[in-house]
């Protein structure tokens, strides 16, 4: 159990640090001197959304071919036959080298003189590897199991049977199987400032429940706040005034991949609340079934 010892994540800073991971799990570090270059660029592009993936794939083949386009262009555009009459020089040569790059081929335009040949040659070379790249990433992204859990947009300092507790809800977005799921919590507090440093606290909280067999519905994580808490009669001002963040770890079982999932979460500042509690999200239906609102996830009550 973590009390006051550094898990991993720094414990003095010489300027305060409001969060340690973002809201989705991240790190809010600044890498300096890291690994750079392809080998990093290639794990970004697996990690990266699909919106930056595709946008990033388009640029480098729009721009693969405009270099192609203007060594065509240098080579000698007479090189190229079936040209036609009325496209600029370098969109022509463009078009030519999408099809070139992409092996595509339709025969209208294709080079004759040697550099133009050249040239040819060695961007069909490019577009092999290109293909197989764009074709192994595409891959990577579709086979990697991602955990799609959703976390309540605030956690909340509330009531349970009367007793003073600490909630947060998490769902899972996707319609896959997970079994054995476990949740941990982790408490970060700024403790003061020692020899110019800002230093950090870590609690492990003691949830009330931290292990299900099954996860097909939401899951309430609840934090009794009783004397051995280190919330215990901890107001919600002070718990800010002290840059109080809750850490969240999660490992479940994917049954569809056959695969142990990992996912973070961090809940700090304006996601906090007070005199609130989560409304239930799912309920029986006419037909013996369970409905569960998923976009209910966040809706509270007061109390």
């Amino acid at each position: 159990m973590y009390r006051n010892n550094d898990p991993g994540l720094g414990s003095k800073f010489s300027q305060p640090v409001k969060r340690l991971l973002n809201p989705d799990g991240s790190y809010n570090i600044n890498r300096i001197g890291g690994i750079t270059g392809f080998r990093d660029f290639y794990t970004y592009l697996l990690s990266t959304t699909w919106y930056n993936f595709l946008f990033i794939m388009f640029g480098l083949y729009c721009a693969i071919n405009a270099f192609f386009a203007l060594l065509y262009l240098i080579t000698g555009f007479d090189g190229l036959t079936g040209v036609v009459t009325g496209i600029p020089p370098f969109w022509s040569a463009f078009f030519f080298s999408c099809q070139t790059f992409t092996t595509l081929g339709y025969g209208g335009i294709h080079p004759t003189s040697v550099g133009a040949n050249v040239v040819a040659s060695l961007e069909a070379f490019v577009g092999i590897f290109s293909v197989a790249l764009a074709t192994g990433l595409l891959y990577g992204r579709f086979s990697k199991p991602i955990a799609r859990i959703g976390f309540s947009k605030k956690i909340l300092l509330s009531r349970v049977d009367d007793d003073p507790a600490l909630l947060f809800k998490i769902v899972n977005l996707r319609d896959n199987v997970l079994l054995r799921t476990k949740v941990s919590c982790i408490l970060i507090l700024d403790k003061g400032i020692t020899d110019q440093r800002y230093n950090k606290t870590y609690h492990q909280l003691k949830l009330e429940t931290d292990f299900v067999l099954f996860f097909p519905l939401t899951w309430t994580l609840v934090h009794k706040i009783d004397q051995s808490s280190p919330l215990y009669d901890l107001p919600l001002k002070s718990i800010l005034k002290r840059n109080g963040e809750i850490v969240v770890f999660l490992e479940t079982f994917d049954e569809t991949f056959g695969v142990e999932i990992l996912q973070k979460h961090s809940y700090a500042g304006e996601q906090w609340a007070e005199k609130l509690k989560f409304d239930m999200n799912f309920n029986s239906n006419k037909n013996g079934k369970i409905d569960l609102h998923i976009r209910n996830l966040n809706k509270t009550i007061p109390i």
